[in-house]
């Protein structure tokens, strides 16, 4: 044997030994969990920083917090801001977890921290997801990782952090973790989580749709349908493609509408819009207006970058994106047509579907050149994590959260108040309609009844914040002028500390 033929196989044996080293470290899975705890950290400490600062919206932080809040009272799902039952407006009955939560610490902030811990925990349970679809390649863990490492920073979860708590953040890392144990084969914990997630909100039927359709593809067992016995986690995908769609089916066609007994659907107008003034046909222009909105097309690039574009080595599999993409774009609330908020959440979950079963030809390829490297005496760090970089770029970006801040200025610096407005709350009776400025919403949800400035009641007691910040969605003129007619109203000023003024009802 010659000095070159000993020199090479020890190359090669030493570089079988890099890799061996890389495969058993677990490297991917702390990359994962380190993101998911650096992003719960962020995400927190700036929803905690803007609920001191009373600059969390009414809409939909203070909405959520009293139904919780009668939830824990044992009230149901009922608040002063809608009628009848919550769940008629949306199928949540997940609510009940927070509840819980709030049974010893009433307070706003923890549908917060919730928020933070589920968007955050997407991370992992992505990774497992994701390497449980590459698997049985030896890199699955990397390219995993990569995708996932990222994923609490992303834009759109970004975007959906601002929103300060929604259920169908909740939904996300089920949804990851069901489809995880769809791909694994345990089909008992893939329907636990699959129903948690339909729980969440009455369109997560489609969420679970698109993972029943991953796991019926790349599940373990044979796919067996009609008579013969279902059997093997692809069967049981293709079932819960079925329960996708009929859940979504029954929920929205017949329990919201009985749970509303008649009361108007206050989301009614989104999509009222296409069928007014003539119909669809009639409407042609400003569907093809919205159906073009480059905000939102700008959005749905960001996702698909996010995944480091994955999906487009199975393009097949992005004409699951397509429905919460046209239902955005479709809609009239400005927010959701722009893909701002919690209506970034709906479209992760077939992007990720679609990097899950794009990702198997690049790791096909990949496997190639690894071998080639082998042999040629070459292993080092996975360059696979490379691909986590047009997630960060997009992330810094596109980012809706400081420091990539694009909201608008103060919202996340102001002086701290929450507790000076809570002590100075205590003045006032329990029972009583409270009418305040939507900053102040969210600290005083815990109460039967609140409304926001200008909604007047005469019977009910104002609190006013003379340093209100105007939260976008209604007008600020009428509320300035509201505020300014108080001293004239005939409600007498009950307590002011130079900041927040407490007006009685009006003297009969």
């Amino acid at each position: 044997m010659t000095d070159a033929t000993l020199a090479g196989r020890r190359s090669s044996s030493r570089a079988s030994s890099r890799a061996a080293i890389w495969s058993t470290l677990p490297i991917p899975l702390l990359l994962s969990l380190g993101g998911a705890v650096l992003g719960f950290c962020w995400l927190a400490f700036l929803l905690l920083r803007r609920a001191d600062g009373l600059a969390t919206l009414a809409f939909d932080q203070a909405f959520f917090q009293q139904i919780v809040w009668n939830v824990s009272q044992g009230r149901g799902f009922v608040s002063s801001f809608n009628d009848g039952s919550f769940l008629g407006l949306h199928f949540s009955p997940l609510l009940a977890v927070p509840a819980m939560a709030e049974a010893i610490w009433t307070d706003a902030r923890v549908l917060s921290l919730f928020h933070a811990a589920a968007l955050a925990a997407a991370g992992p349970a992505a990774f497992l997801f994701l390497r449980a679809a590459f698997r049985p390649s030896p890199s699955a863990p990397w390219l995993a990782a990569a995708i996932a490492a990222p994923l609490p920073i992303w834009s759109a979860i970004q975007e959906a952090g601002r929103a300060d708590f929604h259920t169908e953040a909740l939904a996300l890392p089920f949804a990851l973790l069901a489809g995880w144990a769809g791909l694994r084969g345990r089909p008992l914990l893939f329907v636990a989580l699959a129903a948690v997630v339909l729980l969440a909100k009455e369109d997560q039927g489609f969420t679970m749709f698109v993972v029943g359709a991953l796991v019926a593809a790349r599940g373990p067992g044979r796919l067996r349908v009609g008579l013969r016995p279902v059997a093997g986690a692809r069967s049981i995908g293709l079932a819960m493609m079925a329960v996708g769609i009929l859940w979504s089916l029954v929920v929205l066609g017949g329990v919201m509408p009985l749970l509303r007994g008649g009361a108007s659907l206050e989301t009614a107008w989104y999509y009222g819009w296409v069928l007014e003034n003539g119909g669809p046909l009639s409407n042609v222009e400003r569907i093809g207006a919205q159906l073009t909105n480059g905000r939102a097309w700008m959005a749905t690039a960001g996702l698909l970058l996010s995944t480091a574009g994955l999906g487009l080595l199975r393009p097949a599999w992005l004409l699951f994106t397509l429905p919460p993409i046209l239902a955005n774009l479709l809609s009239a609330n400005l927010a959701q047509a722009d893909f701002k908020l919690h209506y970034t959440l709906l479209s992760i979950m077939p992007f990720l579907v679609a990097a899950a079963m794009g990702g198997r030809p690049l790791l096909a390829w990949t496997a190639r050149r690894r071998r080639s490297a082998t042999r040629e005496g070459r292993a080092g760090f996975p360059a696979l994590l490379l691909l986590a970089l047009p997630a960060l770029v997009v992330a810094w970006i596109g980012g809706g959260l400081p420091p990539t801040e694009r909201t608008a200025h103060g919202q996340w610096d102001r002086p701290a108040a929450h507790d000076a407005l809570l002590r100075f709350a205590e003045q006032i009776p329990a029972g009583v309609l409270l009418t305040v400025d939507d900053g102040l919403a969210p600290p005083l949800a815990s109460r039967s009844e609140i409304s926001l400035i200008p909604n007047d009641a005469p019977d009910g007691w104002v609190l006013v914040d003379r340093e209100a910040r105007d939260p976008g969605y209604f007008s600020w003129a009428r509320r300035g002028s509201f505020v300014e007619e108080l001293p004239a109203s005939g409600r007498p000023l009950l307590a002011e500390d130079g900041r927040f003024e407490l007006w009685g009802p009006i003297d009969e």
